[in-house]
């Protein structure tokens, strides 16, 4: 005759075997559970009497009318149950959720289930007890819709790169950036720098500081007193994100580097004030930076100037396709990041220049996008103020505005939408459809998450698989800015799919027919 615990033993190997493998960190909640339901069975057993019958898992359980329930932030779900046999039934709540039992008869009846806002990643369990002392546990298939609102949302930022002159430096365009949706902006520091901190704070921008050019040239030519009396100003006000000190060094600027990093982190040691130093493209020769290849001077730069963060600027589109080492690019700023465990930013290019392609909503979402697929944090628009070099840009010399301007604010507005899926996301890999590169892996079948059993496009894409906040995201980006594509995907599992706009569309379990605008990208939310 088995013993309780053997059948203890059972009942938890059902559990475990039973769990989705995203969820295999609620074990151990539900094995408390049935410690539980063990004391219980013990407690209505007396030694020597014939083993408590426990049915399987497959025999004895809960049965709801959708495989998954989606609920909103703040708002409440309605889960039809029934069981196999007549039960009592309880409920068990934490983290602010809360639930309601409404029986119809003793096997079957709704749960009304509420979501606290904003919400916490949570479970709700119910628990079945028969006549007989048959005992189940489940965790209800919730999947919240949005678990972040206004007030707790993250974001990724978008900076505008070579902004103002002083005779533009005015409340009317610094409000005009606002408008578009950048966050962030460049500063140079001479003139009127002051006054553009102290505008971008009543805008709630943050800027980053030139205290230097371009590598090896200094605009006050190694001048301690000079940089020291604009630290000492600029380390207290408010809108102050950084300095910037080299643009595109090679490895032979280390010394450099290193040199006026450590000065000014002197005269400000605030950790959320760091120097920014912005890399090569792996389109320059590896013998023009230093190295042997692209991912040795990467790293020899972040590693020996102790990097805070990462920056390189690449503008891949070109009238004649898509620059291929771009995703070199890409690959090696991104292992670094993760292995440093530092955040990156990277550049879009908005802005007409040499035999680039002009500036557009495709082109803009194909950088931008792959960006953030890749785990970028910031997303740099080059250049917001047309310059000597440029005779196109979102902000013209003379103060006016122009269509990039409006791209660009249509592209930032969809990214702010979503940022909290990208903002501090953990990207675990990824992969293309279609065609890939030296960089870059074909999508398997083996890549797969559990919620997806069939996945194909009329086009090229990358997929990034991220996760952030105990949510899963499966990312396709639309590698094709000129031309929409069709998506055929397969769920076996209910998910969401998030626009551009921010909207949510509610998918079951089937086959789902969709299609992703030229540089544009699915979001699916997934358990």
């Amino acid at each position: 005759m088995k013993r309780i615990s053997t059948l203890f033993a059972c009942f938890v190997l059902l559990l475990a075997v039973s769990c989705h493998k995203e969820e295999k960190e609620r074990l151990e909640q539900l094995r408390q559970e049935a410690e539980r339901l063990q004391q219980d069975l013990s407690e209505t057993s007396a030694p020597g009497d014939p083993d408590v019958q426990i049915p399987s898992y497959s025999e004895y359980r809960f049965s709801f009318d959708k495989e998954r329930y989606g609920v909103d932030a703040g708002g409440s779900v309605t889960l039809n149950y029934t069981l196999p046999e007549d039960s009592r039934i309880e409920l068990m709540v934490k983290d602010g959720w809360s639930a309601e039992l409404i029986a119809t008869d003793a096997k079957s009846g709704q749960i009304v289930v509420t979501c606290p806002d904003p919400a916490i990643a949570s479970d709700v369990v119910v628990k079945a007890v028969t006549t007989e002392g048959s005992s189940v546990a489940q965790v209800l298939p919730l999947l919240v819709r949005d678990p972040y609102t206004d007030a707790t949302r993250t974001d990724v930022a978008a900076m505008g790169y070579f902004c103002f002159y002083p005779g533009i430096a005015t409340d009317y365009h610094f409000s005009k950036m606002a408008e578009c949706g950048m966050n962030m902006l460049t500063i140079e520091a001479y003139d009127n720098w002051e006054e553009q901190l102290e505008l971008s704070e009543k805008y709630g921008l943050k800027g980053v500081l030139f205290v230097n050019g371009a590598a090896g040239d200094y605009y006050f030519n190694q001048a301690d007193t000079k940089l020291s009396e604009i630290i000492a100003v600029a380390k207290d006000m408010p809108a102050l994100a950084g300095y910037q000190i080299f643009d595109e060094p090679s490895v032979k600027n280390i010394g450099q580097i290193k040199f006026e990093k450590d000065r000014i982190e002197e005269l400000d040691p605030n950790p959320n004030h760091p120097v920014y130093v912005n890399l090569h493209p792996s389109s320059v020769s590896a013998g023009g930076m230093g190295v042997e290849d692209y991912f040795e001077y990467v790293e020899k730069i972040v590693t020996e100037c102790d990097l805070k963060f990462i920056t390189f600027d690449q503008y891949p589109v070109f009238t004649s396709g898509i620059d291929p080492s771009w995703s070199r690019s890409l690959a090696a700023i991104y292992e670094s990041s993760k292995r440093h465990n530092i955040p990156f930013w990277a550049f879009t290019l908005c802005c007409r220049e040499h035999n680039r392609e002009d500036p557009n909503v495709g082109n803009i979402r194909l950088q931008c996008n792959t960006n953030l697929a890749y785990g970028a944090q910031v997303n740099q628009f080059f250049v917001y103020r047309a310059t000597s070099g440029t005779n196109y840009a979102p902000l013209m010399g003379d103060g006016t505005y122009t269509k990039a301007y409006d791209d660009c604010k249509t592209y930032c507005t969809e990214m702010h939408n979503r940022g909290y899926v990208f903002s501090g996301s953990d990207v675990k890999f990824l992969r293309q459809t279609i065609e890939a590169d030296t960089y870059g892996c074909f999508l398997s079948e083996r890549d797969y998450p559990d919620a997806v059993s069939a996945f194909s496009t009329s086009g090229p894409t990358l997929v990034s698989f991220i996760e952030n906040k105990g949510n899963s995201y499966m990312v396709v980006v639309n590698k094709n800015w000129q031309e929409a594509i069709n998506v055929d995907i397969t769920f076996e599992d209910m998910v969401y799919v998030i626009d551009h706009d921010g909207e949510f569309t509610e998918y079951q379990k089937g086959d789902a027919h969709l299609s992703i605008e030229e540089g544009d990208m699915m979001v699916i939310k997934y358990r």
